[in-house]
């Protein structure tokens, strides 16, 4: 019988001859063929293996990631927190692609938070306190920064608070962190409120320049700005955050139903604005490389200064601060019957905080 081998197609056979030189190797020629297609499979099973196993050591990182839009209310340094988890890209690494918007003003902040127009609001607790007392909508889920970060600046020749009186003091806007920091200043200094001319003319560099002007004879800055207005030979006329009173002045909050609706959404952003607070007190260069960036400092006494003054009263974890609140509450309360006799629990929800601190995240940061 001749030697070879049947070969099929289809329905179709058809005998191929070997010859007697070839019939030996044959089965060396098989096997080393099945040599190589094990080798191959091999390599691509390791490959295959590898990417499953990085993708599941790093499923923590690997989100779809969540548009959101969070706002910052202005250029000061304690407003930075939401500038580093997104300049680090701290944001990213839990999932999250955040638009960072700037909205002066309490009010316009949380006007654009119920709009819809942002998910994540980071200001002071003024204007969420009397949002929530209206609609009960807006919540406080952390703090990064629970004192009054202002000082009164003022012309050389006014030497004291009491001097204040019939002379034009410029602050942010009505309704905000900034009236009430006067108006709690006034109390501590005995000055009244219709004893000085309060007008509301916006944002830092625009009270800084009417400063410098002369058009006004006093306002409340913040880090950098006061350092400016302080070497030009301007007199700080009191630090608020030597004050007597607490105040959470750098604060997240969001709708509640958000809340509801998007749990680890929130949770993954709170994780953030915690590891960006964390940085902003443990990692001067990295911080101070944000905030020049962001308050475009090229001065290094004043990017310095700044970041001193700024990252010893930051909060880790950001808690908020309840004494602060309940000072907030009673002064607001003598005015505003909805807020009287209210607890600071009822705007506060820290629960995604105490996960964390049962699930051991601000630990695991702080060994890091």
């Amino acid at each position: 019988m001749q030697n070879g081998i049947e070969l099929t197609f289809g329905n179709c056979r058809e005998f191929v001859a070997v010859p007697d030189s070839l019939r030996i190797k044959l089965p060396e020629v098989i096997l080393s063929t099945q040599r190589l297609a094990f080798k191959v499979t091999l390599r691509h099973s390791i490959r295959v293996l590898a990417i499953f196993s990085f993708l599941w050591l790093n499923r923590g990182n690997l989100y779809a990631a969540d548009k959101i839009v969070a706002d910052f209310g202005g250029l000061g340094a304690f407003q930075s927190t939401s500038w580093v988890a997104k300049d680090l890209k701290i944001f990213d690494k839990y999932g999250l692609d955040v638009d960072l918007v700037m909205i002066t003003g309490g009010a316009r902040s949380v006007a654009a938070l119920l709009g819809g127009s942002t998910q994540f609001s980071t200001g002071s607790a003024t204007t969420p306190i009397l949002a929530s007392a209206r609609s009960s909508e807006v919540a406080i889920i952390a703090a990064a920064y629970n004192h009054f970060p202002f000082s009164f600046v003022s012309k050389p020749e006014i030497k004291s608070p009491k001097e204040l009186r019939g002379k034009k003091l410029a602050i942010l806007n009505f309704g905000g962190s900034h009236d009430l920091a006067y108006q709690l200043a006034f109390r501590e200094w005995g000055l009244k409120r219709q004893e000085v001319n309060i007008i509301p003319l916006g944002d830092q560099p625009t009270r800084l320049s009417a400063l410098l002007a002369g058009h006004v004879d006093a306002t409340i800055m913040s880090m950098p700005h006061l350092m400016v207005a302080v070497k030009a030979g301007y007199r700080v006329l009191g630090d608020m955050g030597e004050m007597r009173v607490n105040f959470s002045q750098s604060t997240v909050y969001l709708r509640r139903s958000y809340l509801r609706d998007n749990r680890d959404i929130a949770k993954r952003f709170v994780k953030a604005y915690s590891e960006a607070t964390y940085v902003l007190r443990t990692d001067r260069q990295r911080s101070l490389n944000v905030m020049a960036k962001r308050l475009r400092i090229e001065n290094q006494e004043i990017l310095n200064a700044t970041y001193d003054d700024a990252a010893r009263r930051f909060t880790f974890p950001p808690r908020v601060n309840m004494a602060g609140m309940k000072d907030t509450l009673d002064f607001f309360g003598e005015k505003n019957p909805e807020l009287k006799g209210r607890r600071p629990e009822e705007f506060v929800d820290e629960t995604l905080l105490d996960e964390l601190e049962k699930e051991g995240f601000f630990k695991n940061l702080a060994k890091h």
